[in-house]
């Protein structure tokens, strides 16, 4: 202990009690605050016995290992149980702490599961009722140029008639501005979206990992632009070792290829420089669902601590494991928040000549704590 300082007193990341049916709480080297981006002075891992591939079972006896691994210089030696807060309460039978080098490790042994699957229960949801935004679900996305042909403004979101409104628009005079490029200049497009991040204190307004997400979209059919519902990570650059297991971007349905009539999903971790890595569905033109026939469609994404299920219409459209044995390698851990956006790209297919504005609708969005799709 020499040289280090005592963490004495730590509140941990939300912990529930195992619930049957119900898909289990993840952490993997998580190093933020619950509901910030702040960084906290240890990283913390959960491990659950016995291993879950999907959900909790039923009639089943649940310990959740916990440890709290501390940053250069610091240390939970001296630190006691007693210091601890956050712990769950809540169908816990025992819980014990103990040294292990430097770190925290925490045993808690919850109480057997019910013998049946619980009914599910939204974790989140937003139906777009009103006349404005719901500032307590989300905020805007910062105004950031995209992509090197698109930049976010605040101007172009909305709600009315129960619906999210995410307008676009050519905007050749903001294109000017931002590239000596006359053809991407002349199809800049001013876009918009909305994040369940604040913009301004970076506070998670909604943060989830293990979940059934869905959204019902009608997306415009415009060449050269893309919508997208996707799940962010905050952590997915900080630990390349962990290949995704310590955070992933997670786009659940993005209209890259629309002029083709075609959509896809995509993982990307690693973060975006050298190490960056990705995989994708492909545009995919076998699916017998045309998302851009002026009508609303459902997407939804089942994410588990084994794999991620995409779906449009209810229908599985891809299939991502984190190995045959269910080891949870490349499945991302830790909790992302939402995004849902428009934009284009330098190297995107040129506007369509008689292109002016057009709009991306949401009609919901929706979280539940369980699959809401059997899985065949």
């Amino acid at each position: 202990m020499e040289g280090k300082t005592q963490i004495r007193t730590s509140m941990i990341y939300r912990l529930n009690r195992p619930v049957a049916g119900n898909y289990p709480q993840g952490l993997y080297e998580y190093p933020f605050k619950q509901g910030t981006a702040t960084r906290e002075l240890f990283t913390q891992t959960i491990v659950w016995e016995p291993e879950i591939t999907k959900v909790f079972a039923p009639d089943t006896e649940y310990t959740a290992t916990l440890t709290l691994n501390p940053g250069s210089g610091h240390t939970f030696k001296g630190t006691r149980l007693a210091d601890v807060t956050g712990l769950p309460q809540d169908g816990v039978a025992s819980i014990t702490a103990a040294t292990a080098d430097d770190s925290l490790v925490l045993t808690i042994l919850f109480e057997k599961t019910a013998s049946e699957n619980a009914q599910p229960e939204l974790l989140f949801f937003d139906e777009f009722e009103g006349m404005s935004l719901d500032w307590t679900k989300w905020d805007l996305c910062p105004t950031l140029d995209r992509q090197g042909g698109s930049s976010w403004r605040d101007d172009m979101v909305s709600v009315s008639d129960g619906n999210l409104n995410i307008r676009f628009r050519k905007d050749p005079q903001l294109g000017a501005q931002k590239s000596n490029n006359q053809a991407i200049a002349d199809s800049w497009l001013r876009a918009g979206g909305i994040r369940s991040r604040r913009t301004e204190g970076m506070d998670m307004l909604f943060e989830n990992g293990y979940g059934f997400y869905e959204a019902r979209i009608k997306f415009p059919q415009v060449s050269g632009t893309w919508g997208a519902f996707w799940l962010m990570s905050p952590s997915h650059h900080l630990n390349i070792e962990a290949q995704g297991r310590n955070g992933m971007e997670i786009d659940i349905v993005e209209t890259i290829s629309n002029r083709q009539n075609s959509f896809n999903a995509a993982l990307h971790w690693n973060g975006y420089a050298e190490h960056h890595r990705t995989v994708g569905s492909g545009s995919d033109r076998r699916m017998p669902i045309d998302i851009y026939d002026g009508k609303f469609h459902t997407f939804a994404l089942c994410w588990s601590p084994s794999e991620y299920i995409f779906y449009v219409d209810g229908i599985e459209f891809w299939r991502v494991d984190g190995g045959s044995r269910f080891r949870n390698s490349g499945i991302n851990q830790n909790p992302n928040y939402m995004k849902l956006t428009v934009e284009r790209a330098s190297w995107s297919s040129a506007l369509p000549v008689d292109f002016e504005e057009d709009v991306m609708l949401v009609d919901y969005v929706r979280v539940y704590n369980q699959p809401m799709i059997a899985d065949n």
